[in-house]
């Protein structure tokens, strides 16, 4: 039983070459009608050019038709890779609003230096996941129309958590201390000057003008350009 090749290239081939022999034929059998018909072969040419020129024309305008189509499709397929990127990067930005969300509240929840350790622990851990976005996104040339404003605003985000790392450095073994004196993390807070996390705790000034400011440049600016609000 005859079966099709597997090879695209050789179905089209064979397909090429039976429109052709179809083709032969017909023109074969019209010229041979004509003859029967007792008509001039100038009349048949005539037909023959006026089919081909219809044919030309059939051709011209369904090539143009795919160019447009398929450039409409290109295009389609270009704003939605464009949009899921768009998206990814929201994405990520918004899980790391969501560990130092949670950190703050946990941190005010307990009250605790064990809860100040690990969280601060996590922030720490944080930082060079947000530089990796920084640096993906510097990557992604003209993936936003604000993109350097939401670069600004990862990069001051860095910072801020750099000396939250900064505090936990110098601090810990102090807390740690103090804890096994019975002393309440809120004393310790006070006493030693820890005023980063002390900030971070209340919402203050710091957190509001280097922490919610720097989100809304960054994650703000993304949600307007992929969503429009």
């Amino acid at each position: 039983m005859f079966s099709l090749p597997e090879s695209p290239t050789l179905k089209v081939a064979l397909f090429v070459l039976a429109a052709l022999g179809v083709s032969v034929m017909a023109m074969a059998g019209g010229a041979y009608l004509y003859e029967l018909a007792a008509k001039p072969k100038t009349a048949f040419y005539a037909e023959l050019g006026s089919l081909a020129l219809q044919l030309g024309v059939a051709v011209i305008v369904g090539a143009l038709i795919k160019v447009v189509v398929d450039w409409g499709l290109s295009q389609r397929a270009r704003y939605n890779e464009k949009l899921e990127a768009r998206k990814e990067f929201m994405r990520r930005v918004r899980a790391m609003h969501v560990v130092i969300q949670n950190a703050k509240d946990l941190l005010n929840a307990h009250q605790s230096a064990k809860t100040w350790g690990e969280q601060s622990r996590r922030l720490m851990e944080l930082r060079p996941e947000v530089e990796e976005i920084s640096e993906d996104l510097k990557a992604s040339h003209g993936l936003f129309a604000q993109q350097a404003t939401i670069i600004e605003g990862l990069e001051a985000i860095i910072v801020y958590l750099t000396e939250s790392g900064r505090e936990y450095v110098d601090s810990h073994g102090v807390v740690d201390s103090d804890f096994k004196n019975g002393e309440r993390l809120a004393t310790t807070i006070h006493r030693t000057g820890m005023t980063w996390v002390q900030d971070f705790m209340q919402g203050g000034t710091d957190y509001q003008q280097r922490y919610v400011a720097n989100l809304s440049k960054s994650k703000g600016t993304m949600r307007k350009e992929v969503y429009g609000a």
